[in-house]
Parts: structure tokens; C-alpha cells; sequence
């Protein structure tokens, strides 16, 4: 009689890990994570994480809404042809803000060479985790997040922005309009006054072309001072210039 054949008893399961983890719970353990820099260095870890962040722009929005961006550090232009000086803010106690200034590119060794050419690199804006930067001799603009170490150059405007002025035209400021939202485009606003009116351009990243816009309603013409309007401010959207010779203020909305 034939012996029944002994079975050998089935190899265990492989245990369970994080990276077992669907998106969905992999979000839910990365809203309890305290800070922005903590959510970067664990998404950071691995490609896992990584695109369960990157794949969400809901999840990012509400991680945001319940923190406060961290302030890293402070960007400094310095005289003659260097490119902008990064001073970052020393907490010691705090190792996750410590790592994602350790890793992140703050010398913005992506921008193109300008060959010692003065004034170089100059920053123009920082908003949202971007830099933007403005090269006078290149006559472009360089947009650079230095965390994800992403960068996209930009021409200026065309002449045409300028044309139709009263008097001459002057450059005011450019400024970063971004969104959480990574599938919206980045966007910049330049802008430009003559001397009674203001006027603005606007590049997307969708068409690669700048949307030049009408002239302003006119104030009363300046003669004496052509800088007629002071250095401005953009806050959620607005951007709001101080007339220098008068008691009101000059308003952009970004919107519309």
C-alpha cells in the first residue's frame, strides 16, 4: 500500500508594509503630519509617496488650508553680477524644516549662466514656494520652485505693450500668480505705467504667449514726477500701488 506523500505546509504571507498602502490611506497618514517640510520629506522617500501627493491636488490643498507655510529663509540681491544670495532661518529644533533647506537648491544652480553680465539675476517676486527673477541683458524671466528644483524661462513682453503711451512708458513690477491647483497654469502679471495710465500683460504657461490688456482709465498727468506711482504690493490677487504725489491708491485686479 503507497505511502500518502507528506505536504509541506504553505510559506507564510508576506508581511504587510506602508508601501502595501493604497493612495487613499497613504493621504490619510500624511494629513497627520505636522508641517509642510515633514509632508516633503517623507514624499520625498520613495516614488510611492511621492505620487500619492503629486496625484492629488485636492489632498494638497487641504493639507495647506490647515498649515501655515513655514518661512525657510530670505533671499538677497546683492550688488554687482551674483546670482541672489539665500539666508535661511536656523531652527535647529525643528529637523524636517532643517532637511528641506539640506535639500533643496537655494544657490539656483539651474539658472543659465549670464556671463558675469551686470545686473545679472535679479529677483522680481517670491510666492508660493517659487522664485521669479528677471535678466535685463537676456531680456527674460526665469520661474524656479528650488524644492522641486523645476524651472521654466520666460521672455519678456513684446514692444507692443508699450505702444499708444502718453509720454514715455516705464516698467513697474512683474509678479507670480500662482495656484495650488497643479493642474492650473502659472502664470505672471507685468505691468507698466506712462505718465497718467497703467497697463498689464499676462503669460500662461498653457499658451507660452503674453495677453497684453488695455490701458487704465487715466488719472491727472504727473509732468514733474514720471514715477508717479510707488513700488506696489500684490495681496490674494489685487495688486495695490500708492500714488506719490497723490492721497489714493492704484488698484490691479489679477482676476479680471
Amino acid at each position: 500500500m503507497a505511502m500518502a506523500s507528506q505536504q509541506s505546509p504553505p510559506p507564510p504571507p508576506a508581511p504587510t508594509t506602508v508601501i502595501d498602502l493604497g493612495n487613499d490611506l497613504l493621504r490619510e497618514i500624511f494629513l497627520r503630519l505636522p508641517s509642510l517640510p515633514s509632508l516633503v520629506r517623507a514624499a520625498l522617500s520613495c516614488r510611492t509617496f511621492l505620487h500619492a501627493v503629486r496625484s492629488s491636488p485636492a489632498f494638497r490643498r487641504s493639507f495647506s488650508a490647515a498649515r501655515p507655510p513655514a518661512l525657510l529663509g530670505l533671499f538677497f540681491d546683492p550688488d554687482g553680477p551674483a546670482i541672489p544670495t539665500f539666508a535661511p532661518l536656523r531652527r535647529r529644533s525643528d529637523p524636517d524644516l532643517a532637511a528641506v533647506v539640506r535639500g533643496a537648491d537655494f544657490f539656483l544652480t539651474r539658472l543659465p549662466d549670464d556671463d558675469d553680465t551686470f545686473p545679472g539675476w535679479v529677483i522680481e517676486d517670491c510666492r508660493d514656494g517659487y522664485v521669479l527673477l528677471q535678466n535685463f541683458s537676456s531680456e527674460q524671466f526665469a520661474v524656479y520652485n528650488p524644492l522641486k528644483r523645476a524651472l521654466d524661462l520666460i521672455p519678456h513682453p513684446p514692444d507692443q505693450l508699450f505702444d499708444d503711451s502718453h509720454g514715455d512708458a516705464t516698467y513697474l513690477e512683474c509678479y507670480i500668480l500662482s495656484s495650488e491647483d497643479s493642474a492650473q497654469p502659472l502664470r505672471l502679471v507685468y505691468t507698466c505705467h506712462d505718465e497718467s495710465r497703467a497697463r498689464a500683460a499676462v503669460f500662461s504657461s498653457d499658451s507660452r504667449e503674453w495677453q497684453i490688456f488695455p490701458w487704465s482709465e487715466p488719472v491727472t498727468p504727473q509732468p514733474e514726477d514720471k514715477h508717479w506711482l510707488k513700488f506696489g504690493t500684490m495681496v490674494n490677487g489685487f495688486v495695490y500701488w500708492i500714488h506719490a504725489n497723490e492721497a489714493y491708491i492704484f488698484l490691479l485686479n489679477t482676476v479680471t
